[in-house]
Formats: structure tokens, C-alpha cells, sequence
């Protein structure tokens, strides 16, 4: 059957805890890992979320988001206002400058509760206020730019597709004073170990992409289907086992819980790509064609799925 709904992993650390019984919690920021590792290994696409994002291109290229699994189209638009752009710029400035104050407020906090000085009420009420006050900002920041990145993506804005380079010399990477520099040729791009490489030196592009979705405390989130959390429970089970944990209540060793996995696993992975009513005759409507279209790829695949309609004279 299709599935439809999310929920944390922490539902599967839960019920580790409370059929194990283990004695001791040092395993649980590990299982966390193994719990992503795990969906990695299931692949199915309906676990993974779809976004957008606009990314800003210097010298050619710029990072890709941290969160990306696979990249869905590139797309540019020209249409926006310098001014909204400026702002935009701004906005991904502060953002950083933001992160970079929580990386900092973390690494402070270890340091802290790793020394041997006893902490007081005054040093939980610093970094419970530093920590508040960086957050809260970080989210007005965030849904401001969130306003800002929908003129990119409205209803209203100019999408052009760009397509992904074929050439053997790229045009961003070519050297100084390179003659090939000079060649007439479409706007492109590639990606190239972590960045996104385009043809043209300068400006925005619009990136669509699937991600692993997450909670509010940055733990992977599930499908919500029961062949899921018991793949995740095997998982998890059978990695302690091959970290040397003890099972004092029962005799299940190694093999035993990966075979239970790859059961689930596959079981899991059947279950999320099952398609419901619609997405069948989405499907069919693909698929049943005497004329194929290939201009897909210029209107984003937006009308794939509508049914050929032939003119019979």
C-alpha cells in the first residue's frame, strides 16, 4: 500500500529500548546513523522530501545544499529585480553568520559540561538565553527569505530550464585566456564534487531537489508504516550485535537479525513504491502514447501525465 505520512525516528529508538531492555543509552546517538543508514539502503523515492532553493553562483559555482540526495532540474530566472536579489544575498549572508554563532554556542557548551567544574544555575540560564535568542532569529531570517525565494518560484515568474552540460571542456572550468572561452553555446551546468558548476560566472539559479526530511531535533524521519519500523528495528539490532552488545533475555545473534533485515528491507521498499489510484493512472496516461513529446524537459514535466488526445480528421 502507498504511504503517505511521516513520523520521527524516535519511535524506533523507543521500542529498542523497550523490547531490548539495554542497559545503558550510548547507543542511541549511534542508532540515529544507522536508522539513515538504513533508509539509504530501502531507496524508495516516496521517503524523500521535495524542495527548493536558490543558490547564488560565484566564479562559476556554488555549494550544494547540505541535505541534497538528487538533484530533480535546474532552472534560471531572469526576471527578478536586482534589488530582490541584493536582498536575498543579504539575507543567506546573516543566515551563515547565524549558524556559524550555533556551531560556536555548541562547541562552548561541550567544552563546559566536559570540564570538571560543577555547573550552576547562572551558566544554564547564559546558554539557554544565547541559545533562545540565536534561534529565534534564525527562524525570522529563514521565513524571510523563504518570502524572497517564492518570487523565484511563484506562480507568475519566468522559468527557464537549464540543461546539464555535455561538453568534455566544461565553460567554467575553463583556464585564463582559454580560445574556447569565446565559443557560442546554450547555458549549462554540472555538478562536480559538492558544488554546482554553471557556464555563466555570475548570478542565481533555482534548484529542485529530493532530501531526507527531519524533525525539529534534526533526527531522520520515517515512513510512517510498520514494515519500515521494523526494518529500522532490525537494523539498529543487528549493528549493536556487531558492536559486541550483550543479549542476556534472548539467543538472536548477528545472522539471525540480518536476515530478519533484509526481510523487512525489501518488504519496506515494496510498500512505499506500491502506487495508489492516481498515481496508477498518472502512470497509464504516461505511458499510453503513439506520439511521444520531447519537449518535456522545457515546461518542467508539468503536463507528463495528461492523456494523448489524438485528432482523427
Amino acid at each position: 500500500m502507498a504511504v503517505y505520512r511521516n513520523t520521527s525516528c524516535k519511535c524506533v529508538i523507543r521500542k529498542v529500548m523497550r523490547d531490548l531492555k539495554p542497559n545503558n543509552a550510548d547507543w542511541v546517538t549511534d542508532a540515529v546513523e544507522w536508522i539513515g543508514e538504513a533508509l539509504e539502503h530501502i531507496g524508495a523515492a516516496t521517503q524523500l522530501v521535495q524542495k527548493q532553493t536558490v543558490l547564488t553562483i560565484r566564479n562559476n559555482k556554488c555549494l550544494l545544499p547540505e541535505d541534497l540526495y538528487y538533484i530533480n532540474q535546474v532552472a534560471v530566472n531572469e526576471s527578478v529585480s536586482p534589488a530582490k536579489s541584493t536582498e536575498l544575498d543579504t539575507l543567506v549572508t546573516q543566515i551563515k553568520g547565524l549558524r556559524d554563532d550555533i556551531k560556536e554556542y555548541n562547541a562552548d557548551v561541550d567544552k563546559l559540561t566536559s570540564s570538571r567544574r560543577t555547573l550552576v544555575t547562572a551558566d544554564f540560564d547564559k546558554f539557554d538565553t544565547q541559545y533562545k535568542s540565536n534561534v529565534l532569529e534564525l527562524r525570522e531570517l529563514q521565513s524571510r527569505m523563504l518570502v524572497l525565494e517564492n518570487i523565484y518560484f511563484g506562480s507568475g515568474a519566468r522559468l527557464e530550464p537549464l540543461k546539464y552540460g555535455a561538453g568534455t571542456f566544461h565553460k567554467s572550468m575553463h583556464c585564463d585566456e582559454c580560445v574556447n572561452e569565446f565559443a557560442q553555446s546554450e547555458d549549462s551546468y554540472i555538478v562536480d564534487a559538492d558544488y554546482i558548476k554553471t557556464s555563466f560566472m555570475q548570478g542565481k539559479v533555482c534548484l529542485s531537489y529530493m532530501a531526507l526530511p527531519t524533525d525539529d531535533d534534526c533526527y531522520p524521519l520515517i515512513p510512517d508504516d510498520v514494515s519500515y519500523k521494523e526494518a529500522m528495528f532490525w537494523y539498529v539490532y543487528k549493528q549493536m550485535l556487531l558492536g559486541g552488545f550483550d543479549k542476556p533475555n534472548n539467543k538472536i545473534d548477528y545472522n539471525f537479525a540480518d536476515q530478519k533485515w533484509k526481510q523487512y528491507c525489501s518488504q519496506a521498499r515494496n510498500s512505499a513504491n506500491y502506487p495508489d489510484i492516481d498515481r496508477y493512472e498518472s502512470f497509464m496516461n504516461q505511458w499510453v502514447r503513439l506520439v511521444p513529446n520531447l519537449n518535456r524537459h522545457a515546461a518542467f514535466f508539468e503536463n507528463m501525465n495528461e492523456r494523448e488526445t489524438l485528432y482523427r480528421g
